[in-house]
């Protein structure tokens, strides 16, 4: 079988993991920024003779540019800002503790991977997939996550906050948000299913698009300030659930009544 040409993945890792631009990486290797950002998203690749040069300069073999596994180093740096990671990719990457700020993400891909005590802010995460990840303490703010895929995270120990986000549209699948804290986002659309968010702290500002939620375990979260005109609650157990400080199984009752 023929391995997948990752030339594009590859150099713009490199070239991130050393904090350059890509007029900085083009200024070293006598081409134009333009060149570098089409060879970035698989446009065109460089000319063969540019090849000994990059592997020098990345301090890797020339085979490793195109085949093999993409791998990062970003972990050995604490704080990123202002960088363009669109659309990389970070496979069994350790993210412990680094913060991101002004951080362009759209359609990365993060999965395998430990976010213990990240922080992002101000950061475009369009379309990111986030799978399979450690997320102890992550916390995520003012961020655009619109379209993000949310899939089969485990477990955790330390809360994970996400304040001021736009998940408009966005997909959680089999996740364990247990004692997230869901604050002033927009969840306008979002599909949420085979999840829980027990002991979840949920704060929507405003209504927008409707919500859908399926086979999700709510128990003891708390939803405020929310508009739920038009919600509709079916087939699901609502023992101890109180609205408006009135227990829903007394409702009922004095409705049957």
């Amino acid at each position: 079988m023929v391995e997948e040409i990752k030339f594009h993945e590859r150099i713009k890792v490199l070239r991130v993991e050393r904090n350059m631009t890509q007029q900085e990486l083009g200024n070293l290797l006598g081409v134009t920024s333009q060149a570098v950002s089409k060879w970035e998203t698989g446009i065109t690749t460089p000319d063969i003779t540019l090849l000994p040069k990059i592997s020098k300069l990345f301090n890797c073999t020339i085979d490793s540019l195109f085949f093999g596994r993409v791998e990062t180093q970003i972990h050995a740096r604490k704080s990123m800002v202002r960088e363009d990671l669109e659309k990389a990719k970070f496979e069994s990457s350790n993210l412990r503790g680094v913060i991101m700020r002004d951080v362009v993400m759209d359609g990365a891909e993060i999965f395998d991977s430990r976010l213990n005590g990240m922080r992002i802010h101000h950061g475009g995460m369009a379309n990111l997939s986030l799978k399979h990840l450690d997320l102890d303490g992550l916390k995520i703010g003012f961020s655009q996550m619109n379209g993000a895929v949310i899939h089969d995270l485990g477990g955790h120990t330390t809360p994970i906050r996400f304040a001021e986000n736009d998940f408009k549209h966005s997909t959680v699948d089999r996740c364990d948000l247990a004692n997230v804290e869901l604050v002033n986002c927009n969840l306008s659309g979002m599909r949420i299913k085979g999840s829980s968010l027990k002991d979840s702290w949920l704060l929507q500002p405003e209504p927008y698009e409707p919500i859908h939620i399926d086979a999700v375990d709510f128990t003891n979260s708390v939803i405020m300030n929310s508009n739920l005109d038009g919600v509709r609650i079916e087939n699901c157990s609502i023992e101890g659930l109180i609205i408006n400080g009135v227990p829903a199984g007394e409702m009922i009752a004095s409705y049957k009544r």
